[in-house]
């Protein structure tokens, strides 16, 4: 018998992988977890346990250096000062919430703003895709 190429032994590695997923979680999970990983274009070598604590620590950096660009830009633009920057980041982190409790999309944002100012905020298809699951 001959030695498995490592482009084979990785297809077995996968095909394992799915078999097991499969097994806890039931086909469409396994779809939805292919699917996902494909266009994040992250390995199957990855546990779920170490994604999800990465995906949440950077979800958090993302909104915090989010607010506080904003807050610096509405300082520096606007004169915003502490109540009002308050009054800010307090609806900041509600909007954020409906859009994690999947209250609205990122499609919903994007149009909402495009027919209430005009201004299209262009979105990957693939980032759009992600909030409608």
């Amino acid at each position: 018998m001959s030695k498995l190429s490592k482009e084979e032994l990785a297809r077995f590695s996968g095909a394992e992988w799915m078999v097991r997923y499969i097994k806890e979680k039931g086909i469409e999970a396994a779809e939805k977890e292919l699917e996902m990983r494909g266009v994040r274009g992250i390995p199957l070598a990855v546990k779920e346990g170490d994604l999800v604590r990465f995906s949440t620590r950077e979800k958090k950096n993302t909104i915090a250096t989010m607010i506080l660009m904003a807050c610096m830009t509405l300082r520096d633009e606007f004169g915003f000062g502490f109540d009002r920057m308050n009054r800010f980041i307090d609806r900041f982190n509600k909007k954020t919430e409906c859009l994690v409790g999947k209250y609205v999309s990122w499609k919903d944002i994007q149009e909402t703003i495009r027919e209430e100012t005009g201004l299209l905020i262009p979105l990957p298809d693939e980032f759009l895709e992600m909030g409608d699951d």
